[in-house]
């Protein structure tokens, strides 16, 4: 004779198969009595848990002890068996009961079509016409426009641009690496790749996505968009590189846009700027201001002369031509040019997004 009674197992089978049973019926259920029903199938579950594991089996193991030491191994095999039965029992019945919430919850009452109206035209995503627009003015300054590749090698992301291995620089650029390369962390890895095939004079833009191990927030996502622009030829100097944003400048927030430049760093820049802008919404008028924070101007994108290392990285001379480079997140343009107050929103997938922030 086993030490799990036939009492006991005639009672938890038959709790069973009038639970299952109920659990067939919520599939004919209409969704009005479906979250009751399933309520109180869930009620049942925690009824076994608490009548038969925390209960007989727990009553069961305590009395195992006490049992002949020739009876406690077929004993102990029988409990943990009935254990497991129920724990399978219970598990299955779970998840059923979730992939009906599941249901109920995202099929009831919601469709996640979209309407179509034939007389409602389509509009471009906010990026996209930040992008164009972006294109468009750097193509009235004479840049050419090249796409590039999101899956980079390390050579080409880092080494390339001043940035070795042992580079303190590296951290800020952390990004997602895998067997067959990385993805890239700025767009300037297109600068590279053009000059190796290509020698000066050269003027270009490249825009794409780029990705780096950022935790999300109001201002940061481990992927964004990214646009950068360079131009070497022989006796281009840092004037150049000036009066070329000042261009760009006036031409995208408007003639009376003022810009100022304040000395940084960058492995693939020297020297190197900080660009910011007059807050075009107060015009540093406003102390309270939610764009620039009552300082009159904004950052928005940082540039420099490319660095000679580079030069020599893709066998360009640097004693005879010279070059500048810059790059700005068009996230951050476009949050700047419709205030939009968190970078995330432009990834949620809200149909309503583009009219809200037009």
């Amino acid at each position: 004779m086993g030490i799990i009674k036939d009492d006991v197992l005639n009672k938890y089978n038959n709790f069973i198969s009038e639970l299952k049973k109920e659990i067939e019926e919520l599939e004919h259920k209409p969704n009005q009595e479906l979250k009751e029903k399933i309520n109180n199938v869930k009620k049942k579950v925690e009824l076994i848990k608490s009548e038969f594991l925390k209960g007989i089996v727990s009553q069961l193991l305590r009395e195992l002890s006490k049992t002949e030491p020739s009876n406690k191994k077929e004993f102990g095999q029988e409990i943990n068996k009935f254990k497991e039965i129920i724990e399978n029992d219970i598990r299955k019945i779970t998840q059923k009961i979730e992939k009906k919430e599941r249901e109920l919850k995202y099929r009831f009452n919601f469709d996640l079509s979209i309407k179509f109206l034939p007389d409602t035209p389509g509009k471009l995503h906010i990026l996209t016409i930040v992008q164009k627009n972006l294109m468009n003015v750097f193509a009235e300054l004479g840049f050419e426009i090249i796409d590039g590749i999101e899956i980079e090698d390390e050579y080409h992301n880092f080494e390339a641009l001043n940035i070795p291995a042992d580079h303190p620089a590296r951290d800020m650029w952390d990004t997602f690496y895998f067997s067959g390369g990385i993805l890239r962390t700025h767009t300037s890895n297109m600068q590279i790749r053009i000059l190796k095939t290509r020698k000066p004079p050269i003027k270009a833009i490249s825009l794409g996505k780029c990705y780096r191990r950022d935790n999300m927030d109001a201002t940061h996502s481990f992927q964004f968009h990214q646009l950068e622009g360079f131009s070497i030829d022989e006796k281009i100097n840092f004037l150049d590189l000036v009066r070329t944003l000042y261009k760009f400048v006036h031409k995208y927030f408007g003639p009376n846009t003022k810009v100022n430049f304040v000395p940084s760093y960058f492995p693939f820049t020297e020297p190197s700027a900080e660009m910011s802008i007059s807050c075009f919404y107060c015009s540093g008028q406003k102390n309270d201001c939610s764009v620039c924070k009552g300082s009159g101007w904004i950052e928005i994108l940082g540039c420099g002369m490319i660095n000679p290392i580079v030069l020599k990285n893709v066998d360009i001379d640097p004693e005879k031509f010279s070059g500048f480079a810059f790059g700005m997140g068009i996230e951050r343009i476009a949050m700047l040019k419709y205030k939009i107050p968190d970078i995330r929103m432009f990834y949620q997938n809200y149909v309503e997004f583009n009219q809200l922030w037009r």
